[in-house]
């Protein structure tokens, strides 16, 4: 049995036994070579199928999150600070928070302020959103995050190429 070009194997099929290279066995003797053992690359190619699948968790993760989640530059800064108005308008009480002079609404909540301007909604209102927003996109997000995890945790505790592809195609991913 010759190399093999376009055939299933592309890789030696024995070893000499003088040193243990891997080689065709055309132009050696009988004597110098030894077939490899049939599960010789198998543990190489679990290894190499595990860290493909679990690639494939991490990208199919960042996809479900990039549904929820606007991409651009400076988008996280303003998510960042919108939350944080949600829980300074919450801390200070919606009360307070109504008295407060336009002035001082603005520079306490510059991101709401901006947005009630534009929208002619009141303060509340938009706090409202951006809470409802952040809630939806965080339940979102945490059950993406769940999946994940769980998925790579199944995909390494299989223990053949098989079993590993289907914890990987069994997980849950939302819709």
């Amino acid at each position: 049995m010759g190399r093999m070009t376009g055939g299933p194997s592309t890789r030696p099929t024995h070893r000499l036994k003088a040193d243990g290279s891997l080689v065709w066995p055309d132009g050696y003797p009988a004597s110098a070579i030894e077939a490899l053992p049939g599960d010789h690359y198998a543990a190489g190619e679990l290894v190499e199928a595990e860290r493909a699948l679990l690639a494939g968790v991490d990208r199919k993760r960042a996809a479900m999150r990039a549904t929820v989640m606007t991409r651009g530059e400076g988008q996280s800064y303003a998510y960042s600070q919108k939350a944080a108005e949600v829980r300074d308008y919450h801390m200070l009480g919606g009360t307070i928070a109504a008295a407060l002079s336009v002035e001082q609404c603005t520079a306490r909540f510059p991101f709401a302020a901006a947005e009630a301007v534009a929208t002619g909604e009141a303060i509340a209102d938009v706090i409202a959103g951006f809470e409802s927003g952040m809630a939806a996109s965080q339940q979102c997000i945490a059950t993406v995050e769940a999946v994940a995890v769980q998925a790579k945790r199944d995909i390494r505790a299989a223990t053949t190429i098989a079993t590993k592809q289907a914890a990987a195609d069994a997980a849950p991913w939302p819709a």
